[in-house]
């Protein structure tokens, strides 16, 4: 199975201060606290980095991807 991190960008948020950053319910995925900041990293497992990138970027409000990181070998 593969298992991947990956890391998008989100468009700037209301509020968003790197000095300040605030925790509570991530946009992006449950396991994040990180509400302001644009960048978030989440693991994904059971598909490939095409199929990662292809349901991203089909969202609605298109994800930018920035990095796909294989965590196995």
């Amino acid at each position: 199975m593969n298992t991947f991190i990956v890391t998008v960008k989100l468009a700037p948020r209301k509020g968003h201060d790197p000095q300040n950053k605030q925790t509570g319910e991530c946009p992006v995925s449950q396991h994040c606290t990180d509400v302001t900041g644009q960048h978030h990293s989440f693991l994904v497992d059971g598909v490939s980095e095409e199929t990662i990138r292809e349901r991203l970027e089909a969202e609605p409000d298109p994800i930018h991807v920035t990095r796909v990181e294989r965590t196995d070998s």
